[in-house]
Order: C-alpha cells, then structure tokens, then sequence
C-alpha cells in the first residue's frame, strides 16, 4: 500500500546526454531533499519499458495538502544552484498532485504500470465503482505487489513554484498504478481487468495513456534520532 492519501507524480524526459547530471542532482539532491519535508514519506524514480517518457517520479505524502502547504512551497520557491542548472533538462512533464482514492498490496514491486485517463461527463461514479472491483481483484493476483487509483486535484497541480516557470506541464486526471514482478504479469493483470474496451465501457473518456516502468531508486524518509 502506498504511504499516505496524496501523491505527487511525474513523467518527463531526460536526454541521454543529460542523464549523468540528472542522476545527480535528481538521486542525490531532489529525492532525499523532498523526502525530508514534513508529510513526506517516500519517493521513487522509475526508468521507461515501454512509455511515451523516459522516466516515471512520484512521492507519497500524508495528504493532498502537504502538496500546497509552507514547507514544500518553502523549498520549490528557493531552488538550489544545482537545481536551476538541472531541470531545464527535464522535458515534456506530464505532472500532478493526486488525491489517493484506493490503495491495496502487499508491499513495492520492481516494476509498475501506469495507466493515465478521465472520465466521460457524468459517468465518474460509474467508473470509480468500476475501478473499485478492477483493483480489489488486482490486489488478489499473486505477482501484482500494489494496485492504487489516484485523482489529480487540478488547482494544487497547477500551482507553479519557482522552481518550475517556464517548464510547460500537463496535468493528468485519473491515474492507476499497478506495482508488480514482472512486467508480464502486469501487462497480463492490466488486460485482465482493466482493458481499454472495458473500461471505456464504464465511463472512460479516450484517449487512455498505457506505459510500464522498471524501478530504479526508491528513498525513504530518514529515521528520527
């Protein structure tokens, strides 16, 4: 299960002529710098299997607000030196600040699907009871490790720190994110039970953005002394 009712969460590109000073700045600054925010718990970098992006962030928190609160507005709006000479190398981010509406599993798995869509005008109920049962069922699956459906708040995504003017952003709406062992098992869950026909069937609007990821660093808050 995920640590937390809220969620940042990010897909953007990096070059690879950039990724050395990404991982720098991202693994050694970024990661254990936000994850040291109160209502921080947690945060991951993925590594694109088969996406539109290179890479997958997300960190959990304690809730939504800690997401438009002071002490995460305190350090987006005084970036690093370090921080302002590396994210002009992060393109094309889709990113929002997420609402968890259910989160099942067992523990992190090594690989993740994400699946980012809306609903049709009218039908949400519908396709959150949907999703409901199509998560429940997940969780059942031996090799599936989590199954999580977010729903991005659009005012808290579209607050723009300092940190982060002049990188145009999407906002997604709905996000699942399945965790599992493989990415075969999780292609296999995902047609299973949450396959495109079924759930444009239940209130899914098109188009719906279907991506897998390998983990590649995952930080936790530090321990208190």
């Amino acid at each position: 299960m995920l640590l937390g009712k809220g969620m940042m969460i990010n897909w953007a590109d990096v070059a690879p002529e950039h990724r050395a000073a990404y991982y720098e700045w991202h693994s050694r600054e970024h990661m254990v710098g936000r994850v040291r925010i109160d209502g921080f718990q947690r945060g991951r970098r993925y590594r694109a299997v088969n996406a539109q992006r290179d890479f997958l962030n997300f960190y959990e928190v304690d809730d939504i607000a800690v997401l438009t609160g002071p002490g995460y507005l305190a350090k987006a709006n005084a970036p690093s030196a370090l921080t302002q000479r590396t994210t002009p190398f992060v393109k094309n981010s889709v990113r929002g600040m997420a609402r968890v509406k259910k989160s099942l599993g067992i523990g992190i798995g090594g690989y993740a699907l994400t699946l980012r869509f809306g609903p049709v005008d009218g039908a949400s109920e519908k396709l959150e009871r949907h999703l409901d049962g199509a998560l429940t069922n997940l969780a059942e699956i031996p090799e599936i490790a989590g199954a999580h459906l977010l729903i991005a708040d659009p005012a808290a995504s579209a607050l723009v720190p300092v940190e982060r003017k002049g990188r145009p952003t999407i906002i997604p709406k709905w996000i699942v994110v399945l965790e599992g062992v493989s990415i075969e098992a999780l292609d296999s869950a995902c047609e299973a039970h949450l396959a495109g026909e079924s759930l444009l069937a239940h209130g899914c609007a098109a188009p719906i953005d279907r991506e897998t990821f390998v983990l590649q660093l995952l930080v936790n808050k530090p321990a208190q002394s």
